[in-house]
């Protein structure tokens, strides 16, 4: 690899950290002065941080599966929806009817990297087949949990499991410390369950100190739903027969009780970044070491009386995205550029010396990063698709939403959902039925249309690819 100055320089290694459900609204350094993130808030103090970073698709398999890809989930999955065969696996599929295209890990085996997976995986076709060498996939959840390693018999492990993917981690660099490296570290939390987690974590937050979003409530009235708040605390919908629940959550427990647990999680999840950026420092890496944070998409908790993902709303779409690289990408914040995780495997390679497949869908990054080039990307704005038949536009002022038909076989409306997001932050005011802003209405319209009529849809599988019903969220 060749630097700016024509000498040979060793490649980096490369960590794309990436936690679960974790929005960029309760994150410290976007804002939340409430919440205690100071291991993320110190990355981002060091690298370079995405204000407008937002998930390709807010559901777990389909938002890193467009990770991984590059591509949207039309068109590397063929699905917006948790979907995994056969049903309940944790690896799988063992084909590559999924994912047509080249991955991120096999881009950097074309390279000459070592590359590994640990932790949670939640993608439809098996490691293996996707470019890694090595993986460990956290079977349960975080306490009396299980992993399956390089695809084998599973085996439990005592403790908490994050313990057990950090000491992975730790062996993994040091076994590596030759390099090159591709890690794909991945950090469950702050995915429910909420009370699964260290006991400090889950009595960390005062819950009637803790602050709301603007938009949970609704005509002066709190959320409160008794199946979700048992999700939430011990996601017994997915795991049924799992938790001795043996108490009901209401009257007494409320959304303040609901997000000071979801609070304690985010920090907790601060803790294990800060664990593994000094796994790194003390191998001597930190330096050579590109490392991506990430999370796959956020959480509605509560906002629009919403719960979990799924949604075209801010508090499942806005995600943290931040880079860091010592010496070579600089420490910066672009508060108005938009990026997806799609763009994190183009950007990758372009800071690695690799080349970008043609079948790539995202965009390198690099320029921001590097301060080269300028800073103007011609196309300020991301598409997102929704598990509800939802597609939209996201510019860094508005929100701009379709609904596709039940066999995503095209637009059912083409007026669905309109927002002003500098006006109306909060997405009280859906302008889709008036006559405000009409052009601009009309424009982006037009984008996502032409934008659907091009964009290819995978037809190597018999399924179809949306779950639920579009529905909206006004007040």
């Amino acid at each position: 690899m060749t630097s700016p100055t024509g000498t040979e320089r060793k490649q980096p290694n490369v960590v794309v950290v990436l936690c679960d459900q974790l929005r960029s609204f309760s994150v410290g350094c976007w804002g939340d002065t409430f919440v205690r993130t100071p291991h993320i808030d110190g990355f981002a103090s060091t690298g370079f941080r995405f204000e407008l970073g937002v998930t390709s698709c807010p559901a777990c398999t389909p938002a890193r599966s467009t990770l991984l890809a590059s591509q949207h989930a039309r068109t590397c999955v063929g699905s917006r929806i948790n979907e995994m065969q056969p049903n309940g696996t944790i690896l799988g599929r063992n084909d590559r009817l999924k994912f047509p295209g080249t991955t991120l890990a096999e881009e950097f085996k074309k390279l000459g990297y070592a590359t590994a997976q640990i932790g949670k995986w939640h993608v439809d076709t098996r490691p293996s087949r996707l470019g890694f060498d090595r993986s460990l996939i956290v079977r349960n959840t975080y306490s009396k949990g299980d992993f399956i390693r390089d695809e084998g018999e599973p085996f439990g492990v005592p403790g908490f499991t994050a313990d057990y993917e950090l000491a992975e981690a730790r062996r993994f660099f040091r076994d590596n410390k030759s390099g090159p490296f591709f890690l794909f570290y991945n950090i469950l939390s702050p995915h429910m369950p909420l009370l699964d987690v260290p006991y400090k974590y889950s009595r960390m937050y005062d819950p009637s100190r803790v602050p709301l979003r603007d938009n949970v409530s609704r005509n002066g009235e709190l959320p409160a739903d008794e199946r979700w708040f048992q999700i939430y605390m011990w996601e017994t919908d997915h795991n049924e027969g799992s938790w001795p629940v043996t108490a009901t959550a209401m009257p007494d427990f409320t959304i303040r009780d609901l997000t000071a647990l979801y609070y304690g999680s985010v920090s907790w999840t601060d803790d294990l970044l800060g664990e593994l950026m000094t796994y790194l420092g003390e191998n001597g890496l930190e330096d050579d070491t590109i490392v991506v944070f990430a999370s796959d998409h956020g959480d509605m908790l509560g906002s629009h009386h919403k719960w979990n993902k799924g949604q075209v709303a801010e508090e499942a779409i806005r995600i943290p995205i931040i880079y860091r690289w010592p010496g070579h990408i600089r420490q910066g914040v672009a508060r108005t550029q938009l990026t997806s995780l799609m763009d994190i495997m183009p950007t990758l390679l372009d800071l690695c010396g690799g080349t970008i497949p043609e079948h790539v869908q995202g965009r390198s990054m690099s320029q921001f990063l590097l301060g080269t080039n300028g800073e103007d990307c011609l196309d300020n704005f991301a598409i997102i698709e929704s598990p509800l038949r939802e597609l939209a536009i996201r510019t860094p002022t508005h929100l701009y939403a379709v609904a596709m038909d039940e066999n995503d076989g095209g637009i059912e409306s083409d007026a669905y959902l309109f927002y002003d997001l500098r006006a109306d932050p909060y997405q009280r005011h859906n302008l889709i039925r008036t006559n405000e802003q009409a052009g601009l209405a009309k424009e982006l319209r037009d984008r996502l249309v032409e934008w659907d009529r091009k964009t290819p849809r995978l037809r190597s599988l018999k399924y179809l690819p949306f779950g639920g019903k579009p529905t909206g969220w006004d007040a």
